[in-house]
This record gives structure tokens, sequence and C-alpha cells, in this order.
């Protein structure tokens, strides 16, 4: 039975497992000061947004393909 399951699936549940770890080691509150404006919100919390906007960086100005 456990081979019928895709390699895909396994590999997202070792995913939210890794995530759920992190965020359960993180919930520390922390600041982050910038300029006059201060906020104080949980480690992971902030860690995630700082991903996503360097996500959305590197779509917008990433690398495009070859003959691009």
């Amino acid at each position: 039975m456990i081979s019928k399951v895709p390699f895909r699936v396994w590999i997202a549940v070792v995913i939210v497992v890794l995530v759920a770890v992190f965020i359960g080691q993180n919930r520390s509150d922390t600041s982050i000061e910038l300029f006059w404006v201060r906020i104080t919100s949980p480690l992971w919390f902030i860690l995630l947004v700082l991903f996503l906007l360097g996500g959305a960086v590197g779509l917008v100005f990433g690398r495009r393909g070859r003959g691009q």
C-alpha cells in the first residue's frame, strides 16, 4: 500500500512536517524596525512574509529563459 503513494505526496508530507516543526520552534515574538515603523510579530510569520516577498521579486526581476 505504501508503494502506491506517489513520490510527490511523500515530498509534500515531508515539507508539511518540516514547516510544522519550524513554526513550533519559532513562535517567539520579534521586532523589526525600519525607519520610524516598528513591527512586532512571531518570527515564523516575519520569515514567511520575507520569503514570499523574495519569491515575488524573483518572479518579476528574475532571469528570463534562453533566447528572451
